[in-house]
């Protein structure tokens, strides 16, 4: 960069290290899925079952469990088990920004035709 250039450049806050913004970046795209979405959606509701978070996502049991087991590698879920059954709920709580920010941004949006 020249000194010129470097004169030019605007102050910026403290950026984020590449390494942190890679993991992010690995992160959204891992809920970057209409049905994973919709998923995270519901457990910010409470604590599901694969059966009842397929039910209300119109999935069957496997593709709901293919999802919640790659959200739940990233650490965006997480399961507790009581006696036989699993119960999914939300292992990053920051999740409620980006959902509110796709609310927010889409939900107002006419569909087109």
């Amino acid at each position: 960069m020249t000194a010129t250039a470097k004169n030019l450049s605007p102050a910026l806050p403290e950026l984020m290290p590449l390494e942190q913004l890679k993991n992010a970046a690995e992160c959204l795209k891992c809920a970057s899925h209409p049905h994973r979405l919709r998923i995270i959606e519901i457990l910010f509701q409470g604590k599901f079952t694969v059966d009842d978070i397929a039910g209300l996502c119109e999935l069957s049991q496997p593709a709901t469990s293919g999802h919640l087991r790659l959200m739940e590698a990233k650490g965006l879920l997480k399961s507790t088990r009581y006696g036989r059954t699993v119960y999914y709920s939300v292992a990053e709580p920051h999740l409620k920004g980006i959902i509110d920010c796709i609310r927010d941004h889409f939900l107002d949006q006419q569909s087109p035709d």
